[in-house]
């Protein structure tokens, strides 16, 4: 056995079935960058595929359980995208096994048809690695294509069955309405202004709403409650989920907000939402109106996420405070 084609295996993490003397799975150091078999040498990666489709056919005639493993291990928006098909995937084999490698397993708390959560079965009969899709089309429909389903109706929810958690203690005040913001993002492209975020949360603060900001770092601003590199996911869930609105850039909280059932207003500027994301009544979408809005999902070839190709220093900037201020307070008519 090559070492450098099968490295070994962590005790009490990774584990291998062995078939003739062949494991079926190997460590792949369970990394974000990691996909299942991905380092195997390519004709061995094809035999187990070859294997796998084998070992599916026998047991659907035999009518024994099957066991099928979807890799995700993506940014939490991407992996909030699949859980539709996740959803789908368990109702179209409700008679077999399905297991999830996830970087955010609170996505998963309450979906009871899971068999585990990054656990390595075994054996695996069908592997399925949803990430990544072209950059103009709706990720959701990419997942369902690779999974061989029609595209769900349902939009991504989260399944708690309890939503409390000792961090909401800090932020419920029954008698001011509670506003959440978020951000930061991964792009310098799709940041507002400091000054505008600012302004958006004294004004906030000033016709009577408690703000809280959430995220990995936040920006210090001028919020009630600084929650920012404070909770995990799904504490930040329920965060949201306590709120009426959250005002957000395009990041992974606006994904998770949308899962969590609450209202979001998006400030977009190189990304389209119209390419990104089903419409929905609770979500409100505005766009920077500039020329360059959507180059990432519509340039070929694919442009620098962070140049804008008109050279804006902020392709967010025509959106107002006034603007997102105003789009809030109609969310708030509307939730109240």
């Amino acid at each position: 056995m090559n070492p450098r084609t099968f490295p070994l295996l962590r005790p009490g993490h990774d584990h291998a079935a062995m078939r003739f003397g062949v494991p079926v799975w190997h460590d792949r150091r369970m990394d974000a960058d990691s996909t299942f078999q991905g380092s195997l040498d390519p004709v061995l990666r094809r035999a187990f595929r070859v294997w796998r489709g084998v070992s599916w056919g026998l047991k659907s005639l035999l009518g024994k359980p099957r066991t099928l493993l979807v890799e995700l291990r993506w940014r939490l928006g991407d992996e909030i995208m699949a859980l539709p098909v996740i959803d789908a995937l368990g109702a179209a084999y409700p008679g077999d096994r399905l297991y999830v490698l996830t970087n955010y397993p609170d996505l998963f708390e309450g979906r009871n048809h899971m068999a585990g959560i990054n656990t390595i079965p075994a054996s695996v009969d069908w592997y399925l690695l949803l990430r990544g899709a072209a950059r103009n089309e709706y990720r959701g429909a990419v997942y369902a294509r690779k999974a061989g389903l029609p595209l769900p109706d349902a939009p991504p929810r989260l399944m708690y069955e309890n939503w409390a958690t000792a961090m909401l203690d800090a932020v419920r005040d029954r008698s001011k309405p509670l506003i959440a913001v978020a951000p930061e993002t991964t792009w310098r492209t799709k940041q507002w202004p400091r000054e505008h975020w600012e302004a958006l949360c004294r004004v906030l603060r000033a016709r009577g709403a408690k703000v809280v900001e959430l995220g990995q770092h936040g920006l210090d601003l001028p919020v009630d409650y600084a929650l920012a590199g404070k909770t995990s996911v799904r504490e930040a869930a329920c965060v949201l989920h306590e709120a009426l609105v959250l005002v957000s850039c395009d990041n992974g909280l606006m994904h998770l907000a949308r899962a969590a059932g609450t209202p979001v207003v998006a400030l977009f500027g190189p990304t389209d939402p119209d390419i990104l994301l089903r419409p929905h009544p609770d979500f409100v979408p505005l766009r920077s109106g500039l020329a360059c809005h959507g180059y990432w999902n519509r340039l070929n070839p694919a442009p620098d996420p962070e140049r804008c190709p008109l050279d804006h220093e902020c392709c967010l900037s025509s959106i107002t405070v006034d603007t997102v201020f105003e789009s809030v307070v109609q969310r708030m008519v509307r939730t109240v």
